[in-house]
């Protein structure tokens, strides 16, 4: 029995043509909380972060996620087993858990398509810019998943799902991955921790930048952002939570944000009083915008931990 995992519609939908089952994962890992253990209760904890943050209905959410495991759970043990994941942070974080799940059960017969570029696409941002023809290509050079890699990939999850950043660190510099991108993503994944400075990261930084800049408009942001960052699988929505987490540093000044449950209309931001003085570094961005926010597994609504370039630096209170 053939099996292809890939992440999201857009991909799932233009391999058609390929032999096999395809499961089609839905999740986003690079945001809300995680754990090492995955279990219901923890599922919940994510139902609830994503109704509050981005409007997606809980029983949705939930129903979504333990009928994709079911999913995984019925793969036979001798399948042949390919995913299709690419190079950014939303990808490699989801990779790290499925190869994590699938070690678990006991399956070894796997695969991997992934690329970080594409003759003749630039930027690229990942194998949802592909046509069909160019993906089902892809597959006759699909890369073996090894024993090490599983077993890096599952000391890769832990650290990343930890409450305490400093194992993620940690397993950087002294453990194993030969996985190709995850490295690379998750030394990005540390540059989403506020800094020492003014508890902006890096990403919330540069929006600020550009706001300041006189660029004030959501869609103008997120291209400019994602064009930047390309390593990193920003969503529009995921984009979309950060700027509503930095009230009230940030004003709305026409629209709305995107969210799950509605049609945005197109928003302006600007910077208020306060969110100018985080920006030039007077004020911290915890004395005025708190919210539940994570980072993998920590928790950084009171900006608990800190990154400074080269370390991770906490605990605060």
């Amino acid at each position: 029995m053939k099996v292809h995992i890939v992440n999201g519609d857009m991909v799932g939908n233009k391999l058609t043509d390929l032999e096999g089952d395809m499961i089609i994962w839905r999740e986003m890992y690079d945001l809300g909380p995680v754990d090492p253990d995955m279990n219901d209760r923890l599922l919940k904890k994510r139902a609830v972060f994503f109704e509050n943050m981005l409007g997606l209905p809980n029983e949705l959410f939930l129903n979504t996620c333990r009928q994709q495991e079911q999913e995984l759970r019925s793969i036979p043990i001798d399948a042949d087993i390919t995913l299709w994941f690419e190079h950014d942070r939303y990808d490699q974080t989801m990779l790290l858990y499925l190869l994590k799940s699938l070690k678990e059960r006991g399956l070894t017969n796997l695969y991997m398509v992934t690329a970080d570029a594409y003759p003749g696409i630039d930027p690229f941002f990942g194998l949802g810019q592909l046509t069909a023809s160019q993906l089902t290509a892809l597959h006759t050079d699909r890369i073996p998943i090894t024993e090490k890699q599983m077993q890096e990939a599952k000391l890769g999850w832990n650290a990343y799902a930890s409450d305490d950043p400093r194992d993620l660190v940690y397993w950087l510099l002294q453990g194993e991955c030969s996985l190709p991108y995850t490295k690379r993503a998750l030394r990005r994944h540390l540059t989403y921790f506020p800094s020492e400075k003014n508890g902006l990261n890096e990403v919330e930084e540069h929006i600020f930048q550009l706001i300041h800049e006189g660029i004030g408009s959501f869609t103008e942001l997120y291209q400019n952002v994602t064009a930047q960052r390309s390593d990193d699988g920003l969503s529009d929505l995921h984009f979309a939570a950060i700027l509503d987490h930095l009230k009230p540093l940030l004003r709305l000044t026409e629209g709305t944000l995107p969210s799950y449950d509605a049609e945005p209309e197109e928003a302006v931001l600007e910077l208020t009083y306060e969110g100018i003085e985080v920006l030039m570094e007077r004020e911290d961005r915890f004395d005025y915008a708190v919210s539940e926010w994570w980072l993998g597994g920590a928790a950084v609504q009171h900006g608990e931990w800190r990154w400074d370039g080269e370390k991770i630096i906490g605990k605060r209170t």
